[in-house]
């Protein structure tokens, strides 16, 4: 059966959906591992840091290399936000080095400070058709006296024949300043080095909450590697807090040339606003990207649908709305007992993947919409991130009829035909 007449087939029968969401998202499988829902630990911040954070290089080499960490994606256009005076010189050409070992011309880069006393930030652009995560961006604020913090950014090597690695390392928020020069108000104890400034900063939730840029010094020693003269560090560091960035970018006004203003930042959450009691769905950021996971009452967690398009995004549906909007419908899907089945069809001409209680059953509850030229037999069948090793069980039922997802199995429901 051709792809359009089914599709004729099933929109027919779903007289039941009459709200419609505006917009669409592509979402994409892939194969996860079930982790445990408690707070985040190193390793998995790590994880989060080491896929978001780049070196940002220029043409005068090592010297005056820096670090910084993906903050947006539109399209294959990555925004890179880092330290301004890793990237001052006019005269010089920058590039990005990505964990893959890739390395991508600066396409566009906003310097933000309008003086020698303004924030000190910047943000670089940089096209690749590869897949890199976003870091999510967390709030500042909670980032309070006491509480830990993890610095991740690319040192300076100490010898000419050594490559740059990413150094990821915890430390403690030893104090706040309400006024700082160059905007350097979150001072934190961490072992940091040359060239990680512009790296970020993590919070115990995995959201970035500042951009390194300074470390205080007592001296500087001749390095027995190099022969360069070395800082000699108290471990007493500074960065700016990244709610500096997001007031900035309430001020700013839209234009062609403007990056600020024009891109869509990803907000993270607390750990504390995600729990879950008992089981059920949440919007999860840690891994960089949001996705929609399911929390069994085991406590356990299990990766449902990865949300990675920017396809509507101009219409306010970004990968973060969406995964939020879906993951409150599935929620609520599966407090009500009416997530059976998962299937797909058509209403008013558009595109949609719903709920129904029972195999061949009408559309009883609207997940998301898809985009007009996308096939939608393909997107149901990757759908979810556990249909990658799935597709052989017989609760996915393919034949000439639309393909019903028996998800209320997967929830642990008893969802036998009558």
């Amino acid at each position: 059966m051709s792809g359009e007449l089914a599709m004729n087939l099933w929109g027919s029968r779903f007289g039941v959906l009459t709200i419609i969401l505006t917009g669409a998202i592509t979402a994409t499988a892939i194969v996860g591992q079930q982790y445990a829902a408690c707070a985040k630990t190193a390793e998995e911040i790590a994880q989060v840091a080491t896929l978001s954070t780049v070196e940002v290089n220029n043409t005068l080499g090592f010297a005056t290399s820096g670090s910084g960490v993906i903050i947006a994606k539109q399209g294959n256009i990555y925004t890179v936000l880092t330290a301004n005076h890793v990237v001052a010189s006019l005269a010089q050409e920058y590039s990005i080095r990505t964990h893959l070992e890739k390395n991508y011309r600066a396409i566009r880069i906003q310097r933000l400070p309008k003086n020698d006393r303004d924030i000190d930030l910047a943000l670089i652009q940089f096209y690749s058709r590869e897949n890199y995560p976003v870091a999510p961006i967390g709030e500042s604020k909670r980032a309070v006296v006491g509480s830990t913090i993890y610095v991740a950014g690319y040192p300076l090597p100490i010898a000419s024949w050594y490559e740059r690695k990413l150094e990821f390392t915890a430390g403690i928020v030893s104090s706040r300043l309400d006024r700082a020069s160059s905007g350097y108000g979150l001072r934190y104890q961490a072992v940091t080095r040359r060239g990680m400034s512009g790296g970020p900063v993590f919070d115990a939730d995995g959201t970035v909450v500042g951009i390194h840029g300074q470390g205080d010094t007592v001296g500087t020693v001749i390095g027995q590697w190099n022969g360069q003269i070395e800082e000699i560090k108290t471990g007493l560091n500074a960065a700016i807090p990244i709610d500096s960035l997001m007031s900035l970018r309430s001020q700013a006004k839209p234009n062609g040339f403007d990056i600020l203003s024009n891109i869509s930042i990803q907000r993270g959450y607390s750990q504390t606003q995600s729990n879950l009691g008992p089981g059920g769905f949440v919007c999860d950021t840690s891994t960089g990207e949001p996705m929609t996971v399911y929390q069994n009452p085991q406590g356990f967690r299990e990766p449902w649908i990865r949300w990675n398009s920017n396809f509507f995004s101009d219409s306010g549906y970004d990968p973060l709305t969406r995964c939020k909007q879906v993951t409150q419908r599935l929620e609520n899907y599966s407090r009500n007992k009416q997530l059976n089945y998962v299937t797909v069809g058509t209403v008013n001409n558009q595109k949609v993947i719903c709920t129904s209680s029972r195999v061949n059953g009408p559309c009883e509850g609207l997940i998301y919409t898809l985009r007009r030229d996308q096939d939608p037999a393909p997107a149901l069948s990757s759908f979810f991130v556990w249909l990658g090793n799935q597709k052989a069980r017989p609760s996915l039922f393919e034949s000439s009829t639309p393909v019903y997802i028996n998800v209320g199995e997967r929830l642990g429901l008893d969802v036998s035909e009558p």
